[in-house]
Parts: structure tokens; sequence; C-alpha cells
């Protein structure tokens, strides 16, 4: 099994570093500090990262997606809710997927899929089991519901042929695998990966390779693993704090693996411990990423 290390590649904390994202058409690194609303944009050579421009938005912010034209923003979840953002800051209200539901759920993690859809979790502020959903978002069909029962819904990805989606529900520890069809419409839920959550922590976001493999930050664990289609753990990144929670691999040599960690629930004694918690990773794991999956305003119609 590959080993790394991974080490710190910026020098300010975040309290929730998530939703980190390589963009190749823009060249830029994104990634999100949940509970302060701050979406960051990077530009990332070999040792360090630029940051070129950061919004602050009124809430929390879990997850990110560039719209396929990318000088028309990007798709933000906020709070309870779905917005677009433009290149200026303004933002338009498209969904709000948790209306219904008491203020403690928001929205988690979330990403395009490879139709040009948004695809959105949630969870409970106090993470209670089932409280959370995953939904799937377009503006021409609106909110659909497709998992129920999830208590905190967690990082999504595809397969190289489109044809399994993987997804995590970090309360239990646990990497789903689901067939898909040709329209992107899943079934088959299966289990494919089980974290001991009380002795190995647990899998939070991932991001694919090119390769068609599954990298998967550890949150409690101090770690990212990758995994094969099958389940089959290939590598280990080494970090050294407790709370990795998102990754993505790009930067300028395009196989630089970048990783958010997390301040949040940290005692002082293990902030005085761990005093790289909150900033941001990066190693070169010699493997490319995958491009990242864009929304698409208008879908195809076969789609």
């Amino acid at each position: 099994m590959d080993e790394f290390v991974a080490t710190p590649c910026n020098s300010e904390l975040f309290e929730l570093g998530e939703c980190c994202r390589w963009d190749d058409v823009r060249k830029e690194l994104y990634w999100l500090d949940v509970p302060t609303g701050r979406f960051f944009r990077a530009r990332a050579d070999a040792n360090n990262l630029d940051i070129q421009r950061t919004y602050e938005l009124p809430g929390w912010v879990t997850a990110v997606a560039p719209l396929e034209e990318r000088t028309q923003g990007w798709i933000v979840a906020l709070d309870q809710s779905i917005y677009q953002l433009d290149e200026s800051g303004e933002r338009r209200e498209l969904a709000s997927p948790e209306a219904l539901q008491a203020p403690e759920v928001r929205l988690n993690d979330g990403t395009a899929d490879p139709w040009g859809r948004f695809w959105i979790g949630s969870m409970a502020f106090s993470a209670e089991v089932g409280r959370g959903s995953l939904y799937r978002f377009h503006e021409s069909s609106g909110v659909q519901t497709v998992v129920s029962n999830v208590t905190i819904s967690n990082g999504i990805g595809w397969s190289n042929d489109r044809r399994t989606m993987y997804y995590v529900d970090s309360g239990p520890g646990t990497v789903y695998a689901f067939d898909v069809d040709e329209h992107g419409d899943v079934s088959d839920q299966r289990v494919l990966i089980q974290f001991d959550v009380d002795t190995e922590g647990t899998a939070d976001g991932l991001c694919m390779d090119a390769a068609g493999n599954l990298w998967l930050a550890v949150w409690g664990g101090y770690e990212v693993r990758r995994y094969s289609p099958s389940g089959e753990q290939l590598a280990r990144v080494r970090i050294s704090t407790a709370q990795p929670s998102c990754c993505a691999i790009g930067g300028a040599n395009g196989t630089t693996l970048y990783v958010t960690t997390a301040r949040e629930d940290m005692s002082e004694e293990q902030l005085a411990q761990e005093p790289d918690a909150g900033r941001l990773f990066a190693v070169d794991v010699g493997v490319a990423g995958r491009p990242l999956l864009a929304y698409r305003s208008t879908l195809d119609p076969d789609e």
C-alpha cells in the first residue's frame, strides 16, 4: 500500500474547512469555511496557494459547484437553500430543499453530476440520526429526494463510465455504491466500505482520480485513504491533525492532493497539540484527478 505525508500549504486557520474542489478550467482551488460563510478561490503553484477572491455569505455555506459557463458563477448551498452566486458576489435563490424542516437541519456537502444536475445532502446540526436526506436538483425539474433517513450526508462521486455512484453517510461511517442508468437515476444501494467509527474515524468528503479510484478524507482518523472501485484500500495519506474533511486532486502539476481540515469541536488542549488544525494540506500523490463536474442550466432533452 502506498504511503504519503501531506503538509500545510497555507497559513490561515479555518474553523471547518470543507468542499475542496480543483477547477481545471479556471485553474483554481475552491474551498469553504462552513460556519463563517466564506468561499475561497485560490491560484496554486507547486509550493503554496494565493487566494484570489473571498466571498462572504450570510450563513453556513456547505457546498459549491461551478456553472458550465464559468462566467455565470457557481451553485452554492447556504443554510437550507440552493443559490446561484455570480462573480460579483450577488446571489439568487433557486430552491430550498429543507424549507419544511425545523431550523436545526441544514444542507451539507454537494456536487454537480455528469449530467449537469446538482446533488446536495443535509444533516441536523446535532447530527441526530436519520434527520438528513440526499437531494437532486435542477431548475427544470426542481428538487427530488433520492435518499432519506440519512445522518450526515457527505461526499458524492461517479465512476469513469458513469454507471456507479459513490455516496457517504458519515454518521454510521458508510460508503455506499449505487447502480446508475443512462439518465443518471440510481438504484441498488449497497455498502461498499464500512468504517468502525469508534476506532477508525469516519468517511467524510471524497474525490475521484483519473483511474476511477476514490480518495476519502477520514474525519477523526488523521488521514486520507485511496480505495479501488471494489473497496480495496490502495494508499494512505497521513495528516498531522485529526479532522481531514475533504480532498481534491489538481494544482499546477495536476497530481497534488489538497486536503481541508477543521478545528471544530476540538478542545484547547487538542488545539495546542495540533497547531495545524484547520489549515489546508497538500502532497503530490503522482496520480491525476478528474475534471470538475459543472452544473448546466440547460440539459440535453434526453437527460
